[in-house]
């Protein structure tokens, strides 16, 4: 029993660490000479770095479809189907989806999606995620709410109006700069 609290406080430790390094990193990004912070020029940027994560997220690597390449090579038996080659083009978004991932992506993007744990409701959290993750690595001018609608349709069965998503993203984004403004 004392090893797993051990164990555990290690690792709350060590997230509230990356947690807090998350926020001075966001508000070192902000810092221009005497500017005094805000939570809407804080909101900005952890909507960037919330986007980069859900990019960086997405491309990582799918361990089953590598599984299921492997085996089909291995056993020379099965047949290839007209579906398993690759296309002669690729769209944009695959091209850019394909590219390799950073180190310093993959580092920044598990304290910043662990940023959403500091959101009170649920919801809110998926709302954020979502939005990011629809986004597809670029901040879009509109997002594509009903994208999102669906998405939390599938996850709990919630079905809300796009100006209540919207409202709601934005004041989950607010809620978390106060929160990386609260931070020394």
């Amino acid at each position: 029993m004392k090893h797993s609290r051990k164990i555990y406080k290690t690792v709350t430790s060590v997230q509230e660490r990356s947690l807090r390094e998350t926020c001075l990193a966001v508000k070192a990004e902000e810092q221009v000479g005497d500017v005094r912070h805000s939570k809407e020029s804080i909101a900005i940027k952890l909507e960037a770095r919330l986007i980069t994560a859900a990019w960086t997220l997405r491309r990582m690597p799918d361990r089953e479809q590598s599984f299921l390449k492997m085996r089909g090579a291995l056993w020379p038996e099965m047949m290839a189907e007209p579906g398993q080659y690759p296309r002669e083009r690729i769209s944009n978004f695959e091209a850019r989806r394909r590219m390799r991932i950073s180190a310093k992506e993959i580092d920044e993007m598990q304290p910043t999606l662990d940023l959403l744990l500091l959101l009170p409701d649920l919801i809110d959290r998926q709302i954020l995620f979502w939005a990011a993750w629809h986004q597809d690595g670029e901040k879009r001018d509109r997002l594509p709410w009903a994208k999102v609608r669906r998405a939390l349709l599938a996850a709990n069965g919630k079905n809300y109006s796009r100006w209540t998503l919207k409202r709601r993203y934005e004041a989950g984004l607010l809620w978390l700069s106060a929160l990386v403004l609260l931070q020394n």
